[in-house]
């Protein structure tokens, strides 16, 4: 994977309770995030690789 540098203050909604980087807010605090399945041709199959579980 590329690495890449990201100055943005974008903010992520995010769902999943159960991940560490879930915010009381219903956003994502990581410091960035990779969406994984490169091969996707829809949103079902795709999902974030920065989840991490509780």
């Amino acid at each position: 994977m590329m690495e890449n540098k990201c100055e943005s203050n974008v903010c992520i909604s995010c769902d999943v309770k159960n991940c560490m980087y879930h915010a009381a807010n219903n956003t994502c605090s990581a410091g960035k995030i990779h969406v994984g399945n490169g091969m996707a041709s829809n949103a079902e199959e795709t999902c974030c690789d920065t989840f991490k579980a509780k």
